[in-house]
């Protein structure tokens, strides 16, 4: 029976689950994507949980459960802001590891990617593992245009089913869209255009780039990106980029944490 537990750090919920009877490897800290909150990894969670790697999900600004912002200061934001908030949450439930505890993975989804990138370029985790992530923008604009400045971004229904998924019941569709938060325009705008670069240099960690093998969702080609950060690539087939919300995607939980298993100090 899993333990679930609430963290509120600085208004950002933080939801973590715990398998007692099972021995902890280590610690996971989970960024959702754009729109998304802590639940996109609901289904993974016990799969970590139960794997020995303790998973936190976290909720950025604006999302699920987490704090609320002023219009205007939401419309700004950016993923350097988001980056903040993931440093806010490291620094405030792992401030001083035990010797014999390594500092947590982080695993980005999507545009949580980028901003787990972006965290990584100064902090140094565990590893870092990238679901369909957005690449940086060394590697180009994803699309043209920009989208209007004065309104939170959103889809429909029929975008997000194409964009997102290859296998999505119309009962789990229409749960996902109650779920789902309009995003920033400054946030997606920099995802678009390619303006949020990264060094890979500075990354001083094992890195793992996970997704479908043919992603649907205005990101750089899975295989760039790993060759770029020097990662280790896995193409998962019969998903979308919305993996961790769907059936043939719940096998990615394990690879992932069967190759966390296979790093210094997992006894392998």
């Amino acid at each position: 029976m899993l333990e679930w537990t609430d963290h509120d750090v600085d208004g950002l919920l933080v939801r973590e689950a715990r398998d007692p009877a099972v021995t902890e490897r280590g610690r996971v800290l989970m960024v959702p994507g754009a729109m998304h909150g802590w639940w996109a990894y609901e289904r993974w969670m016990p799969v970590f949980a139960e794997a020995g790697w303790t998973p936190l999900a976290m909720s950025l600004s604006n999302h699920t459960g987490s704090r609320s912002l002023p219009d205007a200061e939401f419309l700004a934001y950016t993923p350097g802001d988001y980056a903040a908030e993931v440093r806010t949450v490291l620094l405030t439930l792992f401030p001083d590891l035990a010797p014999d505890l390594r500092p947590p993975v982080l695993l980005g989804h999507s545009m949580g990617g980028l901003v787990t990138q972006l965290v990584a370029e100064a902090y140094v985790p565990y590893a870092l593992v990238l679901v369909s992530t957005v690449g940086p923008g060394q590697l180009g604009a994803t699309r043209a245009g920009e989208l209007p400045a004065d309104r939170p971004v959103a889809y429909g229904r029929e975008e997000i089913q194409e964009m997102w998924f290859r296998h999505i019941s119309e009962e789990d569709l229409e749960h996902l869209m109650e779920l789902l938060t309009p995003e920033s325009p400054g946030v997606v705008n920099r995802l678009r255009n390619g303006t949020v670069t990264i060094d890979p240099s500075t990354i001083r960690c094992p890195v793992l780039a996970v997704g479908p093998e043919n992603d649907r969702a205005p990101v750089h080609d899975i295989r760039t990106i790993a060759k770029l950060l020097g990662a280790t690539p896995v193409l998962v087939p019969n998903t979308g980029h919305d993996m961790m919300l769907e059936t043939p995607g719940l096998p990615a939980a394990s690879t992932i944490t069967a190759w966390l298993n296979t790093l210094p100090g997992q006894g392998h």
